[in-house]
């Protein structure tokens, strides 16, 4: 089984190494970047989409993971969270749409109230996974779920 990069205590789960290659690259700064097109100044025209990481857990550990999740990582998006979320959907109607991901969304244990709570405020429901876990007993039901 593949591990996790942190499970393996990797240089790279840490923030700071991956800061580190990223600023000793040759790939041109942001700004510097944006000054050289014909989108400067980027300037935003709203916000309709909302993603949302619910956690690192996941039934799979993926080497081309960007978020290093894993069966072995526990870090999760607390309820607490998720209602500041609805908040934020509560005081912005032009976002539309909440893109849920991971690790695997539906392996946190409030992702159903949290599916819920998006769907009683009629906006669009995305929900990124991998659909080996489906074919396990405890997941089953979410295609219906996510139906209804």
């Amino acid at each position: 089984m593949t591990q996790s990069l942190r499970m393996v205590d990797s240089s790279l789960a840490h923030a700071s190494e991956q800061l580190r290659i990223i600023e000793s690259s040759a790939v041109p700064a942001f700004d510097d970047a944006l000054a050289g097109s014909d989108l400067h100044p980027l300037t935003s025209t709203g916000i309709d989409t909302l993603q949302v990481n619910l956690g690192k857990l996941c039934n799979q550990t993926c080497k081309h993971c960007h978020v290093d999740a894993g069966p072995d990582r526990r870090e999760i998006m607390t309820r607490q969270t998720m209602s500041e979320c609805l908040a934020a959907l509560d005081r912005d109607p032009g976002i539309t749409t909440v893109d849920l991901t991971g690790g695997a969304p539906e392996m946190n244990p409030d992702f159903r109230w949290f599916v819920a709570q998006i769907s009683a405020r009629e906006r669009r429901v995305i929900v990124r996974s991998n659909p080996t876990k489906l074919a396990t007993r405890k997941f089953s039901d979410t295609p219906e779920f996510l139906r209804d």
